[in-house]
């Protein structure tokens, strides 16, 4: 149990150093910036987030005592890694750490886009679960789920509405044909 809790660690912090390198690197200028404090809350929440996970799994209640879990767990944080990762190669340049649209922005509809519109946030999703469920308390999976999903949720309304106001009726069309985050669900 606490060997698969470990393996989760360095995965889960390596991703997230590798991930923070590549997408801070694409920090787009404050004429493009289109982010009404999307990104600072998922810079103060998901922390809080992974530290109360963290702090969760070390005590006895919510303690899932399931190994095979655990390891489901650390499965399904590298299907997020890899969908996220390739959601973020997918969109190149265009993948940006806050809300924007450039002045040459194009909108993407093949690969990952074709069926949902933020496939890097279902990826990062699907990483905080696994990561969670990899600690081994499900209280870690209520408080990691709750307050991500919630940043989240938040950041896709605000990114929905930039790319709306940038594309128009290009973007309520494709709008119109996707998912937000789940394919042929939400």
């Amino acid at each position: 149990m606490h060997t698969v809790r470990e393996i989760a660690y360095v995965v889960f912090f390596v991703w997230l150093f590798i991930d923070a390198m590549v997408v801070f690197r694409l920090k787009s200028s404050e004429s493009e910036n289109r982010d009404r404090q999307s990104l600072r809350l998922l810079m103060i929440g998901n922390p809080i987030a992974y530290a109360i996970s963290i702090a969760l799994a070390y005590g006895r209640a919510g303690a899932m005592d399931s190994v095979p879990l655990q390891v489901t767990g650390l499965v399904i944080l590298v299907i997020g890694i890899a969908i996220r990762t390739a959601a973020i190669m997918q969109l190149g340049r265009l993948h940006t750490p806050n809300v924007a649209v450039r002045t040459d922005h194009q909108l993407k509809q093949t690969g990952l886009y074709r069926r949902i519109r933020h496939p890097s946030y279902l990826g990062a999703l699907l990483g905080f679960l696994g990561f969670a469920l990899a600690l081994g308390n499900w209280w870690s999976v209520v408080v990691m789920m709750g307050i991500t999903t919630f940043i989240y949720l938040y950041r896709i309304r605000e990114e929905d509405a930039a790319l709306a106001a940038a594309f128009g009726e290009s973007y309520r069309q494709y709008a119109a044909r996707t998912k937000r985050l789940i394919p042929w669900v939400y």
